[in-house]
């Protein structure tokens, strides 16, 4: 551990007879500030065995008041105290074995045994060349070269006075070196001490000393060098003056030599290493509070995380279902118990759950130590005076063991900890990975609803109180906190949202009384919402993924950078090598399931019929630029339709594939300075889009072009297209809608551009998608734009309660999904932003739908799909951790608007008329005419309204008291709602009168009054 001035901010009290503590005191009272040297980030051990070699070293002798002694053994004490206190005198080599031997017993009991330390203290202490201030940081300093070239020195002359000695058998070198350390501030101190702080140094950061160079400290036997230092004071003990005199404050290094292992084997700290405050209390190894429980004699093992770190534990991983859980302490446990449980929220973040027992013996804590050259023992059936994590002066002598090292836990019973590597991942090479309060990397969700350890407290007498952590923060039936429900879940506090806030789907409750076997049950889903399966495929992402088989087990198709697997979701069943450039297409027909991949100038596909699986591929000679699509077309024939490079629609009968014959229904000539690169098909109608190669030194974009399948062209000069989506509406008129680069759509029936609109957004959108979100006879035209989900209808107008803004704060993937998961007839849009989190919005009020949003974990490689699973609606996605999960999220299947990329598993990026069940026939209705925002704050208004036919619209803006205004006109088109801007930069705040007149092309003709507030 880089323990990083620990600074003690002693609560003593002036008086005679009194203790340097009084009872309300603990180890976070007195540390407060750790230096923030960077993590070691050390590699872990691969062997079983870590050998030690320990050095004594005294300084030059000196009479600097900012340091404890002279700088040399045994000068710390103004008197002898004898044997009855910690860390009596002689500090020897038997003394620092003594707490040497605490450290491997400590480490073989924790590890289970697989972690054995030996250690050899050298017999003979020497001098160092200077004082001690002379290597010591200065104050407030997170310089750390003196300290280094001070660790420098020591082993250079432990090698010129041990000729011959084999360094190279050890792995860790360590230096006891006389005095205290700086680790601890007391009452008086003007924060100019000079002592050493405890700190490891290892190769990292002496590299970040020494220069890159940096290749150890040479010793003289052999070619071996040393690369790392733990450097530990004799003691922590130290005199206070009172009233009475001087006092002993006793505090020992048992829990700082531990830390300090434990950072050699590659732990980072798990305090908040800025601020040195506790982040997860008495509940682990590598926090303040732990370090110094017992005033630093015994910490409690470390937690299930640092267990598994360090690979000295496994955890028992459930996903899906529900369970009925024992998990015994780890004292307690047979080989067919669970020790540890992990409960995965997504694919980065995850519970650990296990129990913990002060004393699962029942016969108190036995505390092994030596006092005058003999090995004793002490038993304290319970915490009592002279025995509690703040008051050890029962104890004496240098502890060497206890029975049961979690005795230091504040209490007992489940513990739960919140691991998010996310986190862990980002942070742990600067040692922050606990700094965030908020998003820890290793938080314990503690039970009694008070995420207070580390957080700060001012009583009504004005003293600080610092957050431990308690005995009401373990879960167990009984537990008397008042927030405390023995349940864990999306609504309890704490709840069980993932860092990021989506629902982890996670309920954790009905624990057992406090025992050395607890139960618990877990259930994971909602009413609704439920997992289906999770699992990772090792070296394997998706850049496209599809659903191809929608039966009791379905079959999944994802492409990763040209290959093709098919997976039901928890194994691989099939792969193929070089299959698809592209998303690929499928088709079930006559109990046959078609897949189709375009590869450089072959056609791939794959034919299963039954058990028969039966692959092929043609050649074309011509490269091809988009992915396949499938459509069946007027005949009641299946097409398969691609693009190529050169500027050709290619359209072969489908079926003939498979025989061997490839019939070729057509060929459509768009141009060869043209890329063919999105087709969307109908029965009817082929649309595509086809770009120039854009060969051009400054990147203009250069012209590109819409086709039609009678070879029109329409031209969209200085912009290119990006994505192509179609539709038909209720007269059987197909329209295409296209999105260029220049964020503006155009929508086309006809080879007639019947609208067009600016997205009027400055962030990029890489595709649209179309839903029928109102049930009123319109699709709406679906874009993530940055952070924001917007619906817009044909005609450019917003969808009413669009655009959503709502607990969206990371930029949204791809392009909306769409399907009716709430049985309102209405689809939802179902969208993930760039950390993985899956949000539903119902598409009439664009509020989120109930359990969202939930999460993957990290941003996904590929947009997710929809499909039908056992009659309910599914999403499955691939995330960049490379897990592959999938939920269901309703109770009902219907057939979504948008299932996946390019719209369905054929790709035709189309979907049907919209239903019109919610539409109306009026020519001009009353309640579809208003202005949003309303009041108006700035900028502008859009007024809104609803034609049932092409109309001229006049609209004229009076005050309250009847003054003209404004006048404003517009086109509208019939069937859609339409919308005019009135700009109100100019506009004085009040309330406004704007008349609507529509002039339908029919003579038709009414008008409607609507307010409208200004407030600036």
């Amino acid at each position: 551990m880089n323990v990083k001035l620990l600074k003690l901010a002693l609560i003593c009290f002036y008086f005679i007879g009194l203790p340097a503590f009084n009872a309300g005191t603990s180890a976070q009272d007195f540390i407060k500030k750790q230096n923030h040297f960077s993590k070691e980030n050390s590699t872990r051990p691969q062997t079983d065995k870590l050998k030690i070699l320990a050095v004594m070293v005294n300084f030059q002798e000196d009479n600097d008041a900012t340091t404890y002694g002279n700088g040399k053994f045994a000068s710390i004490y103004s008197k002898d105290y004898g044997s009855s206190i910690l860390d009596p005198l002689p500090h020897d080599k038997t003394y620092f074995e003594s707490h040497l031997t605490f450290a491997k017993n400590y480490f073989e009991k924790v590890s289970n045994g697989k972690l054995n330390i030996e250690f050899t203290v050298l017999p003979d202490t020497f001098s160092v060349s200077k004082t001690m201030r002379n290597y010591s940081p200065s104050p407030g300093s997170d310089d750390l070269t003196s300290v280094a070239q001070f660790a420098q020195e020591v082993w250079t002359k432990a090698d010129q006075i041990n000729p011959g000695f084999s360094f190279s058998d050890y792995d860790l070198f360590l230096v006891f070196h006389a005095g205290a350390g700086r680790d601890i501030t007391l009452p008086g101190s003007i924060g100019n001490e000079r002592d050493l702080p405890s700190v490891y140094l290892g190769e990292k950061t002496l590299e970040n000393i020494f220069g890159t160079s940096f290749n150890g400290f040479p010793v003289s036997n052999g070619s071996f060098n040393i690369k790392n230092s733990m450097i530990i004071p004799e003691t922590e003990n130290r005199e206070l003056e009172s009233l009475s005199g001087k006092i002993l404050f006793e505090i020992t290094i048992n829990g700082l030599i531990v830390a300090n292992i434990a950072s050699h084997l590659g732990l980072p700290d798990l305090f908040n290493t800025e601020t040195g405050s506790s982040a997860i209390g008495r509940f682990g190894l590598m926090d303040g509070q732990s370090i110094f429980a017992y005033n630093g004699c015994f910490p409690p093992e470390p937690s299930a995380w640092e267990k598994i770190y360090l690979g000295w534990a496994e955890p028992i991983e459930i996903s899906s279902g529900e369970f009925n859980i024992s998990l015994a302490a780890k004292l307690a446990a047979t080989l067919s118990d669970t020790v540890i449980l992990k409960l995965p929220l997504n694919s980065t973040e995850y519970y650990l759950i296990e129990n913990r027992q002060r004393d699962v013996f029942k016969d108190g804590s036995k505390i092994n130590y030596i006092s005058n050259g003999s090995v004793l023992t002490k038993t304290f059936l319970k915490d009592t005076t002279g025995f509690y994590s703040y008051d050890i002066d029962s104890l004496s002598g240098v502890i060497m063991d206890v029975d049961e090292y979690d005795w230091a836990l504040p209490g007992n019973g489940i513990v739960i900890w919140h691991i998010d590597e996310n986190v862990i991942n980002s942070m742990i090479s600067i040692n922050k990975i606990n700094n965030n309060k908020t998003q820890r990397g290793v938080d314990v969700e503690e039970a009694d609803g008070i995420q207070d350890i580390g957080e700060s407290f001012t009583t009504i007498f004005g003293d600080e109180v610092i957050g431990e952590g308690s005995a009401e923060d373990f879960w167990y039936k009984g537990n008397k906190a008042k927030l405390y429900k023995n349940i864990f879940s999306k609504d309890t506090r704490p709840d069980t949202k993932t860092n990021k806030g989506a629902n982890s789907l996670i309920t954790v409750k009905d624990f057992s009384a406090i025992a050395n076997k607890m139960s618990f049950k877990v259930v994971f889903g909602d009413s609704i919402i439920k997992p289906i399966f999770s699992n990772t495929f090792e070296n394997i992402s998706a850049n496209y993924l599809s659903v191809i088989d929608e039966g009791d087990i379905p079959k999944f198709a994802f492409v990763d950078d040209g290959d093709l697997y098919i997976s039901d979701g928890v194994l691989i069943e099939n792969s193929f090598i070089d299959f698809s450039d592209f998303k690929v297409a499928s088709l079930k027909n006559n109990d046959k399931t078609y897949l189709f991949g375009c590869s450089s100038d072959k056609i791939n596909y794959l034919v299963e019929n039954g058990t028969t699986l039966e692959q092929g591929s043609f050649q074309i000679q011509h490269q091809i630029s988009s992915a396949p699509v499938i459509r069946k077309n007027l005949n009641n024939k299946y097409d398969l339709i691609f693009g190529t490079l050169d500027g050709i629609i290619f359209v072969y009968d489908l079926e003939s594939i498979a025989t061997g014959n490839p019939l070729r229904r057509d060929s459509i000539l768009v141009g060869s300075e043209f890329m063919v690169s999105k087709i969307s098909a109908s029965a009817d109608v082929i649309s595509a889009i086809a770009n120039s190669n854009m060969l051009t030194i400054d990147f203009t974009p250069l012209p590109s072009v819409f086709f039609s399948t009678d070879g029109s062209k329409i031209i969209f000069t200085s912009d290119y297209l990006k994505d192509i989506v179609s539709s038909v509406d209720k007269d059987g008129l197909t329209y295409s809608v296209i999105l260029t680069g220049k964020n503006k759509i155009f929508v086309l029936s006809d080879n007639l551009q019947k609208f067009s609109f600016d997205l009027l957004d400055n962030n990029p959108v890489s595709s649209i998608s179309l839903a029928d979100i109102k049930h009123n006879g319109e699709n709406y035209i679906l874009i993530n734009s940055g952070s924001i989900l917007k619906a817009y209808n044909f005609a450019g107008a917003l969808a009413e309660n669009f655009p959503v803004l709502q607990n969206l704060n990371q930029d949204l993937y791809a392009s909306p999904l769409a399907a009716d998961i709430e049985g309102d007839s209405k689809s939802e849009l179902i969208t993930t932003d760039a950390q993985g989190n899956i949000f539903a919005f119902d598409g009439g009020s664009g509020k989120l739908v109930d359990g969202f949003p939930i999460s993957f974990g990290k941003q996904l490689t590929s947009q997710p799909v929809l499909y039908n699973y056992k009659g309910k609606t599914a999403i499955a996605g691939f995330d960049a951790s490379g897990k592959f999960s999938a939920w269901t999220i309703s109770s009902i299947y219907t057939k979504p608007d948008w299932a996946e990329a390019n719209g369905n598993k054929q790709n035709t990026s189309f979907i049907p008329s919209a239903s019109n069940t919610n539409s109306t026939n009026e020519f001009f209705p009353v309640s579809r005419a208003y202005n949003y925002p309303n009041p108006v704050y700035d900028g502008s208004t859009a007024i809104r309204y609803f034609v049932g036919e092409d109309s001229r619209i006049n609209i004229k803006i009076f005050d309250i008291a009847g003054d003209f205004v404004a006048e404003l006109n517009d086109d509208a088109q019939g069937g859609f709602d339409n919308e005019t801007i009135w700009n109100v930069n100019d506009i004085q705040s009040g309330v406004y009168l704007a008349r609507i007149e529509a002039n339908g092309s029919s003579g038709k003709s009414e008008s409607v009054i609507i307010k409208i507030a200004v407030v600036k």
